[in-house]
C-alpha cells in the first residue's frame, strides 16, 4: 500500500492506494485544514474526501488523484481570500 502525506495552501492531503483484484487501486484521499471557515465537515475537520479506483495499484495512479484534488483546493482558495 502506497501513502503520500503533504500540506498544499494551508491544507493537509493525506492519500492512500490499496490493492484491488487485477491490480487495480482504490485511492482515499483526505485533505483537512486546521482553518475552521474553510472545514466543510465540522465534525471530522475535513475539506474533502475522495475514494476513487484506478486502474493500476501504482503510486504514479495516486499522484493522479492526488493531483486532482489539488486543482480542487486551488479553485476553491483562488476564490476566497488566501492571504
Amino acid at each position: 500500500m502506497a501513502q503520500n502525506e503533504l500540506s498544499y495552501r494551508r491544507f493537509q492531503i493525506a492519500a492512500t492506494i490499496a490493492p484491488l483484484q487485477g491490480n487495480r487501486g482504490i485511492v482515499t484521499v483526505d485533505v483537512t485544514t486546521s482553518d475552521q471557515a474553510r472545514i466543510a465537515d465540522l465534525g471530522t475537520a475535513r475539506f474533502l474526501h475522495v475514494e476513487r479506483w484506478v486502474e493500476r495499484n501504482e503510486p504514479a495512479f495516486l499522484q493522479v488523484v492526488v493531483d486532482e484534488c489539488k486543482v480542487a483546493i486551488d479553485h476553491y482558495a483562488d476564490n476566497v481570500d488566501d492571504s
